[in-house]
Formats: C-alpha cells, sequence, structure tokens
C-alpha cells in the first residue's frame, strides 16, 4: 500500500466511497505539500515508510478539504459530521 493509498482507506474508513476518496486526494495533495514547505510528500513510496503518526496529522489536514468536498458535491452525505 502506497502513502496515497493509506489515505485514500482512511477517508473510506470514514464512510466515503473510493472514488470519492480519490477525488479528494487529487485535491489535498498539492495543500498537504505546501503545509510542509521544503519537504515533499512522496504519496507513491511504501506506506510503511513514514511512522503510523504522520498519518494522523496529515488526516487533520485532509478532513477539512473532504468536508468542503462533500459541502459541494454530496451536502447531505450521512458521514458529513465525521469531518467536521
Amino acid at each position: 500500500m502506497t502513502v496515497q493509498e493509506k489515505l485514500e482507506q482512511m477517508l473510506i474508513d470514514s464512510g466515503m466511497f473510493p472514488t470519492q476518496a480519490k477525488e479528494v486526494m487529487i485535491l489535498a495533495i498539492p495543500e498537504l505539500n505546501d503545509l510542509v514547505e521544503d519537504y515533499s510528500i512522496t504519496f507513491d513510496r511504501p506506506s510503511d515508510e513514514y511512522p503510523e503518526v504522520i498519518y494522523g496529522v496529515l488526516f487533520i489536514s485532509i478532513k477539512p478539504i473532504a468536508l468542503q468536498w462533500l459541502e459541494d458535491n454530496i451536502p447531505m452525505a450521512w458521514y458529513k459530521p465525521i469531518f467536521q
């Protein structure tokens, strides 16, 4: 599993369908890279190359992006409160 696949799985585990998670990640990747400034996250690396705690931090940054995506595309999604 790659870093991107692991983050997508976290979105899926929070209620999203796989296609929705992929769309959110397309939006999230540039923003995540902006957060780390001079460092670039390699999303196609094996996920076990980063410590597990990193995924919690990244997911905190992905949640508002996912929430906005839901507001724009599925405002009545039953799982939307998970991202608030």
